[in-house]
């Protein structure tokens, strides 16, 4: 049997647009059996948008669609949908339906619902009890969702492993369809884990998962395929739509068409692919035409307009510059050169007049001198009211700047350099910013990041003579410490070995203050705009923590 593997984007809540995708890929293609992925009808995932009105009646009328589809082109279909549950329990499913010749022949329930991290899938959905096995033809299939397939590996939050019911089958063939997010570790995490399944169960297996951005979370797609001695015989691509077509038979899995052998992606490569597309699909899903970024000479504004524009194009970005007293000669050219590098158009306005005006209003209506910290704020303040003036002018989509590190520990202006609406390096700490700006020159040298901008000393320009490092430590002292202190649980044990070698040598004082600066800057992060997350833990969904709340401030193991 010819089964094909359909990679596509999908817009949360687009039947109709999501539908046509599908539609698309069925009438396109040649195989008895074309795999999508899961929730591919609404986009995964609807989160609230489920109980809205209409929605689970609207995507009905899809599927009746589709099973048409089915019955004209003679072609079945795997396809992730939302299900009502009419017994106890949340109000629906999240299920798998393989259709065929105009009818659903199979339905199964997603067994095992996430929780952590990023996902909240209790929250709509009811379990399923039933394990995923049925006979399509001459093959004896097991089905399973996403999250169906982790549960006997570094998780142990179920009580219940559905790939057990499958190991007791004598399969031909395993189908999992996902909706798995992009993050660092989590390509090899997938490969590894599929390929135990599919050599535990003796039987190949097709991973289908789907690609695209949905606000802060981005699909990688790399769809693959194993043998059931589990090999890797072939992925789909990383970060594009894709399809292949495999052929099953007797036990035996190989490619026909469109799948490349298996490859890694390296950190650097995805912080890469993963925030262009980030960036791409929250633009166009969200109907912007054109951003505006805050131009500043230096690192992170310079990265954030280099990957704008290899994302959207030069003539759909746009910089504005904002110089005061305290900016440098060389930022103010360094910012002129990278545009002119990029071919974007830039506007500079000066923000003096307005800061010392600002400083004199204070001044006579409070009767003291504005302070060093109140003074820099109204720089980064002025700054982000003129963003936000050309965004109401021209509709453009504000791009805020802050990496990690400084997000992290708070060195942000909340209401100034933090205004806009959606990040691209916020989930990159300092040291990853510039590893990601070599990296752009490198696979770019026609239009390079200004090698001035990658060696200055970070600083904001705010003060007189002022640098970060007047307020952090160097940031390869301090990414470390955030790092085992934000998602020091979920890294790789050589990892957190390696920080915790890194941090072993540093005082408990220092330690201890960067916690406390992380946890007291919860609530300007609960503020910040939609940021695309890369790490294994981003703020946000992942990292949920109270404001008004005693933090314990204890110092993570050396």
């Amino acid at each position: 049997m010819r089964i094909a593997l359909a990679q596509l984007n999908y817009k949360i809540g687009d039947f109709q647009g999501n539908f046509h995708k599908i539609e698309a890929a069925i009438k396109g293609s040649a195989a008895d059996l074309v795999v999508f992925s899961e929730l591919c009808l609404s986009g995964y995932h609807p989160r609230d948008l489920i109980l809205q009105e209409g929605f689970l009646e609207t995507q009905n009328i899809y599927l009746k669609k589709l099973q048409e589809c089915t019955r004209q082109t003679q072609t079945s279909i795997v396809i992730g949908l939302i299900t009502e549950n009419k017994d106890k329990g949340q109000p629906y499913y999240n299920s798998l339906c393989l259709i065929s010749k105009g009818q659903i022949e199979f339905t199964y329930h997603k067994r095992l619902l996430p929780v952590y991290n990023i996902f909240d899938e209790a929250r709509h959905f009811a379990p399923g009890h039933t394990p995923g096995i049925y006979q399509f033809q001459d093959l004896r299939c097991g089905f399973l969702i996403c999250e169906d397939g982790w549960a006997g590996f570094d998780n142990y939050l179920y009580a219940c492993d559905p790939v057990d019911a499958l190991a007791e089958q004598q399969l031909d063939l395993i189908i999992c369809i996902n909706g798995s997010p992009s993050n660092i570790g989590k390509h090899q995490e997938r490969t590894r884990h599929f390929s135990h399944i599919a050599k535990r169960c003796a039987a190949p297996l097709l991973f289908s998962n789907q690609v695209g951005g949905n606000d802060d979370i981005v699909f990688d797609g790399s769809s693959f395929i194993v043998d059931k001695a589990g090999q890797i015989q072939g992925s789909l691509k990383q970060f594009e739509e894709d399809t292949g077509v495999v052929e099953v038979n007797q036990g035996t899995i190989k490619p026909i068409q469109g799948l490349a052998p298996y490859s890694e992606p390296n950190d650097v490569a995805l912080f890469y692919k993963q925030t262009l597309l980030g960036l791409k699909d929250y633009v166009a899903k969200c109907g912007f035409s054109t951003v505006v970024i805050g131009i500043s000479g230096g690192i992170d504004s310079a990265l954030t307009l280099a990957l704008a524009v290899k994302a959207l194009g030069h003539d759909r970005v746009f910089g504005l510059a904002m110089p005061s007293r305290y900016s440098s000669t060389g930022s103010v050219t360094d910012a002129i050169a990278l545009c002119e590098n990029f071919k974007v158009k830039l506007y500079t306005i000066s923000i003096e007049e307005e800061f010392s005006l600002a400083l004199k209003r204070f001044s006579d209506t409070f009767g003291e001198a504005a302070s060093s910290i109140t003074a820099q704020n109204i720089q980064a303040r002025l700054r982000g009211r003129i963003l936000m003036e050309y965004s109401n002018q021209t509709g453009a989509l504000v791009l805020s700047t802050g990496n990690k590190s400084e997000l992290s520990v708070g060195y942000t202006t909340i209401y100034g350099d933090m205004t806009g609406g959606f990040n691209l390096i916020g989930d990159l700490y300092k040291t990853d910013v510039y590893k990601l700006a070599n990296y752009f020159n490198q696979l770019h040298p026609d239009s390079l990041i200004p090698n001035t901008i990658i060696q200055k000393m970070p600083s904001a320009e705010l003060a007189p003579n002022q640098k970060d490092a007047d307020s952090l430590p160097e940031y390869e002292i301090l990414d470390p410490i955030l790092k085992l202190y934000i998602e020091g649980d979920l890294l790789p044990q050589a990892e957190r070995q390696t920080y915790q070698q890194q941090t072993a040598a540093l005082p408990d004082e220092l330690i201890s203050s960067i916690h406390q600066m992380v946890d007291r800057a919860e609530f300007k992060r609960r503020q910040s705009p939609p940021i695309v997350r890369v790490q294994r833990r981003a703020f946000g969904h992942g990292r949920q923590l109270p404001i008004a709340a005693t933090y314990p401030l204890t110092i993570l193991q050396k």
